[in-house]
């Protein structure tokens, strides 16, 4: 839920701040709107970064202080491990060296699901900043 609600925030205040009234066409090149495309790039790239490490640290402490199962695939696992987990998790990529076992397997799912969500509600608004910027013109090839 916090990663939801993180979300959401985010792109809440880059439409507050303007980003989309910022973007508009009207006299000026896609070139003039840089600075404000790449703060929204880089915004959500951050708000990602924290939910992926947000998941990592709730694998972290369920680990620590519960019997919730184990993530399987290191001798000795850290919370970098969890971060790394959580990564591949939310991304859906899933590369396989580390899965969960148990309970905990609940969490994976729901966070892949949740990072599948949040990616693509990135995408859509960006898609909706770039059709404002970029919907007139001529694609070039």
């Amino acid at each position: 839920m916090l990663a939801i609600i993180l979300h959401f925030e985010v792109i809440a205040s880059l439409n507050r701040w303007g980003a989309g009234k910022r973007l508009s066409r009207r006299g000026r090149s896609h070139h003039h709107h840089r600075p404000t495309l790449l703060l929204v790039m880089f915004a959500l790239l951050l708000a990602h970064v924290a939910e992926i490490w947000l998941f990592g640290l709730a694998y972290w402490g369920l680990l620590s202080a519960a019997d919730l199962g184990v993530i399987e695939g290191y001798e000795a696992l850290n919370f970098l491990d969890c971060v790394y987990f959580s990564a591949t998790t939310y991304t859906t990529v899933g590369w396989g060296d580390l899965y969960a076992v148990g309970p905990i397997r609940f969490l994976a799912g729901t966070e892949a699901l949740v990072g599948f969500m949040l990616i693509t509600w990135s995408a859509s608004f960006v898609y909706l900043i770039m059709a404002r910027t970029w919907g007139d013109e001529e694609p070039r090839l």
